[in-house]
């Protein structure tokens, strides 16, 4: 089942298994099973890219200059007071919209949809036709899937998955790729659509944006072997995933005394360096 406009409130209750459950299992079932929706500021920015690269024209509705924004930024640490979210949490609820922003921030959200467009998938991505943010829900035996990916193309056979990143490069980026399981992610969003649609995803394409000025833009794909990786790992997690729902339990930490070794490379470093004292 494939719904277009779902909030993502909803989304997140709608009964299935993510991509986020699965990564969050390999801690520990009851970490997946429990774990509360956190927002935090980086969260709430990454949430406004993704309308400025997929809905640029939504930015200015649904994120409202802060009126409480000095004209030369936030104090340190002002967005943590409790008088601010106190006075924040009562102007959304007032007008509605997601997020407030200061001046900068918006100006930042303007480029980012400029460097967007200047990108060769960025460029296209409006004119391929294909859905924003749909949420998709399908069966997979006992266990019902779910995913939303950022955009959709059936047309093109593509998936783009929006990304913020601190160092845009291809190699900062593969590294990130392993260190949040993008490419389980990817595997996971793959072969979920091929379930529901019986046909070859053939790209699945990272849009990668810097999360500071100048919020440089790139695009990649994962290699062949870097996705069956992340299938092999999904599939790992969505067995747990299974027992634990049979059994309606879900365990986490441990209950013996482990004993444990800190890194081999600091020991090492350490006893190679004796003889120099």
């Amino acid at each position: 089942m494939l719904m277009h406009d779902m909030p993502m409130d909803a989304y997140r209750k709608w009964d299935g298994v993510s991509a986020s459950d699965l990564k969050n299992i390999g801690r520990s079932p009851a970490y997946a099973k429990l774990r509360p929706s956190i927002s935090t500021e980086s969260l709430e920015f990454g949430t406004a890219v993704h309308t400025a690269v997929l809905e640029p024209e939504q930015l200015v509705k649904r994120y409202r200059l802060d009126p409480m924004s000095p004209k030369g930024g936030y104090p340190a640490g002002w967005r943590n007071t409790n008088d601010y979210k106190t006075q924040r949490g009562q102007l959304l609820a007032e007008t509605g919209v997601l997020g407030l922003m200061t001046a900068a921030e918006f100006d930042g959200l303007s480029q980012i949809a400029e460097n967007v467009a200047r990108n060769e998938i960025g460029a296209k991505l409006h004119d391929l036709g294909g859905t924003r943010e749909s949420s998709l829900f399908v069966n997979d035996g006992d266990v019902r899937r779910k995913c939303r990916p950022d955009w959709l193309i059936p047309a093109a056979r593509m998936i783009v998955d929006v990304k913020t990143a601190q160092d845009w490069r291809a190699q900062a980026f593969s590294r990130a790729c392993l260190r949040y399981s993008y490419h389980l992610s990817a595997a996971y969003y793959i072969d979920t659509f091929e379930l529901y649609e019986t046909v070859e995803v053939e790209h699945y394409v990272f849009l990668v944006v810097a999360s500071d000025a100048p919020y440089e833009v790139a695009s990649y794909t994962l290699d062949r072997d870097s996705i069956e990786k992340g299938r092999k790992e999904y599939r790992i997690a969505l067995r747990e995933w299974a027992r634990c729902s049979k059994s309606d339990e879900w365990p986490g930490g441990s209950a013996k005394i482990e004993e444990i070794r800190i890194p081999e490379f600091s020991i090492n470093y350490h006893m190679d360096r004796e003889d120099e004292f």
